[in-house]
C-alpha cells in the first residue's frame, strides 16, 4: 500500500511536536481519504438515501470502508481540530458547548418494536419549471411535511407542496415570459406508507461512525455522496441530523465536525422563520452566507435550515422542523401503501 505509506509519512512530517505548522481541514480530509482508499474493500451498503427538498432527486452513493473507524480511532492524535499552540475560535467553543449538551443527553430517538420516529416540519422551496420558448420559471412554494419512520425503513410520508408565490417581481416577469402567470395553480401532495426498507435514516449501522471530528468527515463523505467541497460538508451535517434517530456521541462529534469545515461561521443568536431563535452557523461563499443551520442552545436539536442565494443575500428555501418524538403503530396514518417495486428515492424527499 504505498499510498497508504506516503500518507503516514506526510502525517508524522507535520506532528505538532517538531513545531511544523499543522495541517489544515482541507489537507487532513484529503490524507485521510487516501488511507481510507488503501484499506481493504469489506463494504456494507445501507438502503435508500433520504434527502431534503434543495437537493433534487440525488441518490445516496452508499459504500463504507469496513476499516475506517479504526483507523480514525488511531490517527485520533494526529488529526485533532486544536494544537496546544493555537487558541480555539469562537465557533469551535459554541460546537463543544453543544457537543457537550449531546453527550449528556440519553439516546431516546431510535425507534423499538412498532414504533415510528415521529418529525413535523415546514417550509419553503422552489419549484423550477420549463416554460414556453425553453425558457425558465422559478416559483416558491409552502412545504407541509409529516414523516413516520421505522428502524427497518417502513413507514410514511405526508407532504403538500401548495400556495405557490413569486418571490420578486423580476421571477414574476420570467414566469410571465415562460408563459407561467398563476403560481398558486402549481400543486403537489404525496401521502404514502412505505413497507420495510421503503424509507430509510441515514445509516443502520451507527457504530461503524467514528466520534472523532475529522474521521467523521470523511464517512459522511463516503455515506452522504455529492461533490467533495467544504459546501457539501455542511450540507452532509443537516443530512445526519433531520429526521433522524442519530445517537448522542455522533450529534456531538457532528457539532465539533462543522466546526472544522471551511468557511463554515459563527453568526450567534438567530430567529428562525417560524420566529424561534437559537444558534446559527453558516457556510459562506463569496463573503455572503450560503446556507445555515440553526440549533437549539439548551437541547441540541436542529431547529431549521436555511438557504440563501449567495450573490444577493436573499432567502430561497428554507425547513424549520417543529417537533420530533417516537410514537406506537397507531399513530400511523392509514394512507395508501406504495408498491414494493416503486422506486421512491425521489419521492420521500418531496422531489
Amino acid at each position: 500500500m504505498p499510498d497508504f505509506t506516503a500518507a503516514l509519512g506526510q502525517l508524522r512530517a507535520h506532528d505538532p511536536a517538531r513545531a511544523l505548522p499543522p495541517l489544515t481541514i482541507t489537507e487532513r480530509v484529503a490524507i485521510r481519504e487516501r488511507i481510507v482508499a488503501a484499506q481493504p474493500a469489506h463494504t456494507k451498503t445501507h438502503g435508500a438515501a433520504r434527502r431534503s427538498l434543495h437537493r433534487k432527486q440525488r441518490r445516496r452513493r452508499i459504500a463504507l470502508a469496513a476499516g475506517l473507524t479504526i483507523v480514525g480511532v488511531a490517527l485520533a492524535g494526529v488529526f485533532g481540530s486544536h494544537t496546544t499552540t493555537a487558541p480555539q475560535s469562537a465557533l469551535a467553543a459554541q460546537m463543544d458547548r453543544l457537543a457537550r449538551i449531546a453527550a449528556g443527553q440519553a439516546w431516546t430517538g431510535i425507534p423499538g418494536p412498532g414504533q415510528y420516529l415521529y418529525t413535523d416540519s415546514k417550509g419553503v422551496t422552489t419549484l423550477t419549471m420549463d416554460g414556453r420558448g425553453g425558457r425558465i420559471c422559478h416559483i416558491q412554494q409552502l412545504v407541509e411535511r409529516k414523516s413516520w419512520i421505522a428502524t427497518d425503513g417502513a413507514g410514511a410520508i405526508g407532504q403538500t407542496l401548495n400556495r405557490g408565490f413569486f418571490s420578486s417581481p423580476q421571477a414574476k416577469a420570467g414566469c410571465a415570459a415562460a408563459g407561467i402567470t398563476d403560481p398558486t395553480a402549481q400543486r403537489e401532495s404525496m401521502h404514502n406508507r412505505f413497507g420495510a426498507g421503503g424509507l430509510s435514516f441515514p445509516t443502520r449501522d451507527w457504530h461503524s461512525l467514528s466520534t472523532d471530528p475529522a474521521t467523521l468527515l470523511v464517512q459522511l463523505r463516503t455515506l452522504d455522496g455529492g461533490p467533495r467541497t467544504a459546501a457539501e460538508d455542511f450540507v452532509h451535517i443537516g443530512d445526519f441530523m433531520r429526521e433522524s434517530d442519530t445517537p448522542p456521541a455522533i450529534r456531538a462529534a457532528l457539532y465539533k465536525a462543522a466546526a472544522l469545515i471551511p468557511g463554515v461561521k459563527l453568526m450567534g443568536p438567530q430567529a428562525d422563520p417560524t420566529g424561534r431563535t437559537g444558534l446559527g452557523v453558516g457556510f459562506y461563499a463569496s463573503g455572503n452566507v450560503k446556507s445555515e443551520l440553526i440549533f437549539d442552545q439548551q437541547t441540541g436539536r436542529l431547529l431549521a435550515e436555511k438557504y440563501e442565494d449567495a450573490a444577493t443575500g436573499k432567502l430561497t428555501d428554507w425547513t424549520a422542523y417543529l417537533s420530533q418524538k417516537i410514537v406506537s403503530a397507531d399513530k400511523l396514518p392509514d394512507y395508501p401503501m406504495t408498491p414494493p417495486s416503486t422506486d421512491t428515492t425521489a419521492s420521500v424527499n418531496g422531489n
